[in-house]
């Protein structure tokens, strides 16, 4: 009102009613769960380039942050050996997988990712020959082209190569693990050992934390997982290049390779890989030969970009001479590149 004077520090804002929050509370202490029985394996040379490591792979439940990883020679002391993150994709077999020759376009590899909630996508065919989309199965690795989504978490993978990085190709029981992994997938844990341990069980423990990074599990409370090691992936890799570009010409060598030293190959040529830019219009075989006698093939199939391998196990010397050689020349197939895959 006009004339009224109000003493300073004596007017207050009007009080206005406060609107309720709708959002949920979030706990940052909730409990992690445990962390499922990891896959703990040692992968082959190809991939370790020759050092000995073992590999894990672990995940857990919808509130599993990850986990970290202790080790210890006697089941007694434990060291801290490195953190797993949360990220992978870890299942199980829903059906049975039968044995089948590189590459199986016959069978569909079944698998439920419940567990890690993981998600599976497809790739191409080119892809699944050159390993992109890299998987564990109950010991052995392969690669797929198309995961179809048949129910939560649950796909069916087919067009399969077998037998990748020369693990052995076999038969695989519904239930048995699985999980879709990289080299360089951060969800991986890599572990380097002396080769002085070789034949040594290990005993690794992974107290679990939650997506917050806290609430970690106590190590006391947690039973340990034993691995025993090979020591496999320690025998050097040697991997031939092969790189041709333009139309194989019959009778004239796509490959010329002398050998530096001693090395081997096993049967079937087993974890090599070759693939065409252009597929050949009919079956066009290549003759693999040493110093001049022929011991394996290499194949394409009308209509194919993925080579097959076939023949006897080849051990070489500093000096031989390897050699493929088109029986024929196709009037399509060009651009072949791939690499076999041997050790030193």
């Amino acid at each position: 009102m006009p004339g009224v004077i109000t003493p300073i520090g004596v007017g207050t804002a009007r009080a206005y009613p406060r609107q309720t929050s709708a959002g949920p509370s979030l706990d940052f202490l909730v409990d992690p769960g445990d962390t499922n029985p990891p896959i703990i394996f040692e992968p082959p040379p190809a991939l370790t380039g020759g050092a000995t490591e073992v590999w894990l792979i672990a995940t857990g439940g919808v509130h599993w942050g990850g986990a970290q990883v202790w080790i210890s020679s006697d089941g007694n002391s434990y060291a801290l050996a490195g953190t797993i993150y949360r990220g992978g994709r870890q299942g199980a077999l829903t059906a049975g997988l039968p044995s089948h020759a590189d590459p199986d376009a016959t069978n569909t590899l079944a698998v439920d990712l419940t567990q890690s909630q993981g998600q599976l996508l497809s790739g191409t065919t080119a892809d699944a020959d050159n390993y992109v989309t890299l998987c564990f199965c109950d010991g052995e690795l392969l690669s797929y082209q198309t995961a179809t989504l048949t129910a939560p978490y649950h796909y069916f993978l087919t067009y399969l190569r077998r037998g990748a990085y020369g693990t052995s190709i076999g038969a695989h029981a519904s239930g048995s693990s699985f999980a879709r992994f990289g080299p360089n997938d951060p969800s991986l844990f890599k572990y380097t050992y002396t080769a002085g341990f070789v034949g040594q069980t290990v005993y690794m423990k992974l107290p679990a934390f939650n997506i917050f990074g806290q609430s970690l599990q106590s190590l006391a409370g947690l039973t340990a997982d034993t691995y025993t090691l090979t020591g496999a992936g320690a025998v050097a890799p040697l991997n031939v290049q092969l790189q041709y570009l333009g139309t194989p010409q019959s009778g004239l060598p796509i490959l010329r390779y002398t050998f530096g030293e001693a090395a081997s190959f096993p049967a079937n040529f087993t974890g090599s890989v070759a693939t065409a830019g252009t597929a050949a219009t009919v079956t066009t075989v290549c003759d693999i030969a040493l110093n001049g006698s022929n011991f394996a093939t290499l194949t394409f199939a009308a209509a194919a970009t993925a080579a097959t391998f076939a023949g006897s196990a080849q051990t070489v010397t500093a000096g031989d001479v390897l050699t493929i050689v088109p029986r024929r020349t196709d009037t399509t197939l060009a651009d072949i590149s791939g690499v076999l895959t041997g050790t030193h």
